[in-house]
């Protein structure tokens, strides 16, 4: 599932493509995936793009009085069509992308300029809401700080630790409705940066870890969106293209290899039901 910096480099990337645009046409193939009333539908019909921006791992597609809310989920994928061009962002469908509508497709906008926007899904995990601005208050008051934003303060994240003595640091970092954003392969590389197990409880953490680590997540966070991303085999950005933070990994995918700091193995566990990676040597 794409994490807050893969969201954020698709986000950016169809804001370019996509703002002031004016949507024309839309057409659900999936009923699934549109998770509001179908008579909502025409709603977006007319409405013009103010804006793309990302809220925790969702994209929200802003129509002013209303916003539309898209989750990629696993398999989740956004293909912008200009004549003869591909903006491609999130799952690549092998062999499919250059032939729109395909057997993925699950909703198609199109906009007053012939562009066109797919919303494809192989597993249908995916989904897209319509909300009005009250609802959106609501849907948005539902989650954490951003972890990129001047809300996301030390005093904060010490208090969002300090009501859950008995959680591991891991599990605590995840929890969307307190820091919004972060999943697994991020919390794995800002807790090997911080020194930090991720099954430690939150309780034993000292004073200076839990600054440290404080630091360390927003720092991850923009060095993975300036390189656009972890790619693995089955994620590409918004221009098709693979991110290539995965080169910058230091433990998450990497166990049974060599830890590149202390030359110790990379370690791997379930925790909370996540594949979860460490190295002894370095985090304590």
């Amino acid at each position: 599932m794409p994490e807050l910096p893969e969201v954020e480099t698709i986000v950016r990337d169809l804001d370019r493509e996509l703002k002031h645009k004016q949507i024309i046409a839309v057409e659900f193939l999936d009923k699934k995936v549109f998770q509001s009333p179908d008579q909502e539908i025409k709603n977006i019909i007319g409405q013009k793009i103010k804006a793309i921006r990302r809220r925790a791992k969702m994209i929200i597609i802003d129509l002013g009085d209303s916003f539309l809310i898209i989750h990629l989920k696993m398999t989740g994928q956004l293909a912008l069509q200009t004549g003869k061009d591909f903006i491609v962002g999130g799952h690549p469908i092998i062999n499919q992308n250059r032939r729109l509508p395909n057997k993925f497709s699950r909703a198609i906008f199109k906009f007053n300029d012939s562009s066109i926007l797919f919303f494809n899904d192989v597993r249908r995990f995916g989904w897209i809401k319509l909300a009005t601005s009250a609802e959106f208050l609501k849907f948005d008051q539902g989650l954490g700080v951003e972890p990129l934003s001047f809300n996301f303060t030390l005093k904060y994240f010490r208090q969002v630790l300090s009501a859950r003595p008995r959680t591991t640091i891991k599990q605590a970092l995840l929890e969307q409705k307190h820091i919004a954003g972060i999943g697994n392969i991020y919390a794995d590389e800002s807790l090997f940066l911080a020194g930090i197990k991720p099954f430690r409880r939150v309780r034993t953490l000292k004073t200076e870890e839990i600054k440290k680590l404080w630091r360390v997540i927003p720092q991850i966070l923009r060095l993975a969106i300036k390189r656009r991303g972890t790619s693995f085999s089955d994620y590409v950005d918004a221009q098709g293209q693979g991110g290539n933070f995965i080169k910058y990994l230091k433990v998450y995918g990497r166990a049974g290899e060599k830890c590149g700091e202390c030359g110790g193995l990379v370690k791997k566990m379930k925790l909370g039901g996540r594949g979860t990676h460490w190295c002894d040597n370095c985090q304590k």
